[in-house]
C-alpha cells in the first residue's frame, strides 16, 4: 500500500485500537472510586486522575516513537539495563500481572456472583481457558487483530459506557457524598496516584510498537512520518480516554452517596448498573468490561510476542502460546492474590518508566548523556525497590529509616525529590566536563 493512501479513516482506526490497548481492568474501576471518595472534589480531583492515567501514557508511546524502539530508548542508560528493563516490563505488564488481572476481572464482576462457590474453581478454570483460547486465534494475526480491536470491539465497549453515562445522567437527582479516606486530606496527590496505578504508563513503551507495525501495515514507512503518525494517533487515543474516565467518574459521583458501602470500582459500577438497569445491567457491565480487558490482553499477548521474537529465534506463534499459558494460570489464582502482589512490583518499575520519559523529551538538551540518564534512572530505581521491599515488612539496616523520611514518600512518590537532585548534579556535571571536552 502506498503511503498516500493512509487517510482519516485509518487513523481513527489506529487510534481507536491504541485507546483499547490501554482501556483495560484497573482503568475501568479506578475512575469511579476516584470520583465516589473525593465527592465534592470530583472535577478537580478527576484532572489530577487524569494527568498520570492519560497525559503519561501517551507521552510514552510518543517516547518510544521518537527513539524509535523501547530498547533503543533505554539503551540510553546502557546496554544491559535496556535488556534487562524491557523484559522487567513485558514480563509485570504481561503474564504476572496486566493479563491474568484483565482476563480475570469479567468473571469476577459478572459470573461468580451467579456461581455457587463450590463450583467456583471448575467455572474459572472453563472461563479462563475459553478467554485464552480466543486470545490465541486474534493475536496469531496482527493485521487482523487490527481490524477487529479498531473496527468492531472499541465502537461497542464506547456505545455501551455512552448508554450507562445518559442513562445515569438522567436518571435521579444528584447524591454527592463527602470526601473521604485519603480523598478528605490529600485529592490531589490520591488522584494522582490512583491514575499512577493504572500501569498505562508501563503499557506505552510496549504499546508503541504495535502502533508502528500498524502503520507500516498501512504502507507509511518513512521514520519521521511514522513518528508523528504515531504522536497523533497518541493523543487522539488519549482524548478518547480522558471523555471515558469522565463518563465513568461521573457515575460514581453522582451514586457514591447511594452506593458509598462499595469497597472497590468493580463493585461500585456492579450496584449503579443494577440500580439502573436492573439485572440486565449486570450484563451490561459484564460485557463492557469484557471488551476492555479483552482487547488490552490482546495488545499485550501480540506486543510480547512480537518483541520476544525479535531477540530469539522462537517464531511469534510460540511466544504468544506461552502467554497465553502462563495468563491462564496466574489467572486461576483470583483476582484478589493477583492484586495482592502486584502493587509492590509496579511501585518498584513504574518510577524508572516516568523518569525515562520525561529524559526522552529532554533528550536534546542534555545531549542523551549517559551520565544524566544513569545518575537519575538509578536513584529512581533504588528509591522504588527500597519502597516495594518496604511495603513486604522488608527492611534494609541504615537505608530503609532513612528513605521513609523523604517528602511524599507516604503517597508513593519518595523518589521525587531524589531524583530531581540526581537530574541537577548530574548535569551540571555533564555540562562542566562537556565543555572541557
Amino acid at each position: 500500500m502506498k503511503e498516500t493512501q493512509f487517510g482519516k479513516k485509518e487513523f481513527f482506526i489506529i487510534s481507536l485500537m491504541l485507546f483499547s490497548m490501554f482501556f483495560g481492568a484497573g482503568n475501568f474501576i479506578f475512575s469511579p472510586m476516584v470520583a465516589k471518595d473525593s465527592g465534592e472534589f470530583f472535577y478537580f480531583t478527576i484532572l489530577y486522575f487524569c494527568l498520570t492515567a492519560v497525559a503519561l501514557p501517551v507521552l510514552g508511546v510518543a517516547a518510544v516513537a521518537k527513539a524509535g524502539t523501547l530498547k533503543e530508548l533505554a539503551s540510553r542508560v546502557n546496554p544491559l539495563f535496556a535488556s534487562i528493563f524491557v523484559i522487567v516490563i513485558y514480563v509485570s505488564i504481561g503474564p504476572l500481572l496486566a493479563i491474568p488481572r484483565a482476563s480475570i476481572m469479567p468473571y469476577e464482576i459478572a459470573i461468580a456472583p451467579f456461581v455457587d462457590e463450590k463450583y467456583n474453581l471448575y467455572t474459572t478454570l472453563i472461563y479462563s481457558a475459553i478467554y485464552f483460547i480466543l486470545n490465541y486465534y486474534i493475536c496469531l494475526n496482527p493485521s487482523k487483530m487490527v481490524e477487529t480491536l479498531g473496527k468492531y470491539l472499541t465502537p461497542i465497549l464506547l456505545v455501551l459506557i455512552l448508554i450507562m453515562f445518559i442513562t445515569a445522567y438522567f436518571s435521579a437527582d444528584l447524591q454527592i457524598a463527602n470526601a473521604q479516606g485519603k480523598y478528605l486530606k490529600h485529592p490531589i496527590s490520591s488522584a494522582f496516584i490512583d491514575g499512577y496505578q493504572t500501569m498505562d504508563a508501563l503499557a506505552a513503551l510496549v504499546f508503541g510498537i504495535s502502533v508502528v507495525a500498524a502503520l507500516k501495515g498501512y504502507g507509511v514507512q518513512h521514520k519521521s512520518v511514522l513518528s508523528i503518525l504515531t504522536v497523533k494517533t497518541g493523543l487522539c487515543a488519549g482524548v478518547i480516554l480522558m471523555i471515558v474516565y469522565v463518563f465513568l467518574g461521573y457515575l460514581g459521583y453522582k451514586f457514591g452517596l447511594m452506593f458509598n458501602d462499595a469497597t472497590n470500582g468493580a463493585r461500585l459500577l456492579s450496584s449503579i448498573s443494577d440500580y439502573l438497569f436492573g439485572k440486565a445491567g449486570i450484563i451490561i457491565l459484564g460485557l463492557a468490561c469484557f471488551l476492555a480487558c479483552f482487547t488490552t490482553t490482546i495488545g499485550l499477548i501480540g506486543s510480547a510476542g512480537v518483541y520476544f521474537e525479535s531477540i530469539s529465534k522462537i517464531k511469534y506463534k510460540y511466544w504468544i502460546m506461552l502467554w497465553c499459558f502462563a495468563g491462564f494460570l496466574v489467572a486461576n489464582l483470583g483476582l484478589t492474590q493477583i492484586l495482592k502482589f502486584s502493587v509492590p512490583i509496579l511501585i518498584a518499575i513504574y518510577p524508572i518508566a516516568i523518569i525515562l520519559i520525561i529524559l526522552s523529551f529532554l533528550n536534546t538538551i542534555i545531549d542523551e548523556s549517559k551520565i544524566v540518564y544513569c545518575f537519575c534512572i538509578y536513584t529512581a530505581a533504588f528509591i522504588g525497590i527500597v519502597n516495594a521491599l518496604e511495603m513486604n515488612q522488608i527492611i534494609i539496616p541504615f537505608v530503609t529509616e532513612y528513605i521513609v523520611k523523604l517528602p511524599f514518600y507516604d503517597a508513593m512518590l519518595g523518589w521525587i525529590t531524589p531524583s530531581a537532585a540526581a537530574f541537577v548534579i548530574s548535569y551540571l556535571i555533564h555540562f562542566f566536563y562537556r565543555d572541557k571536552a
